[in-house]
């Protein structure tokens, strides 16, 4: 099954293609073009697998354990990283061409939007 913006509006990406949807695992995969976002956010319960398959991925953290400092992580294809569940994080594309991942996510979903960072630096 494939979506031109994910469920309820949540953040718009070039393409969404959901693999496997079941009551406590999701995996999809995701086109961001250059500029777009998934934006600030985090899981209560969620734990993310970000796989990159394609161009440049910047997985961005923080922590409030952190203070609010932000973590980036550039991902080349073949590289992934893992984001735990109350863990604010947002994905973009750091390329000038499409990127593309692969997300696993383990846990009862959800989605807790986060309006800008401690440093005015969110995007949502």
């Amino acid at each position: 099954m494939t979506q031109a913006k994910p469920a309820k509006s949540l953040y718009e990406v070039q393409k969404v293609s959901v693999i496997v949807k079941a009551a406590d695992v999701q995996v999809r995969e995701l086109t961001v073009a250059p500029g777009e976002e998934v934006p600030w956010h985090s899981h209560t319960q969620v734990t993310d697998w970000c796989y990159c398959l394609e161009g440049v991925v910047s997985a961005e953290t923080r922590h409030p354990s952190d203070h609010g400092r932000v973590s980036a992580r550039r991902l080349f294809p073949g590289q992934s990283c893992r984001i735990d569940p109350g863990t604010e994080h947002r994905i973009t594309n750091s390329g000038d061409k499409a990127c593309r991942y692969l997300l696993v996510q383990h846990g009862q979903y959800d989605f807790n939007r986060i309006d800008a960072g401690p440093s005015g630096t969110g995007s949502e």
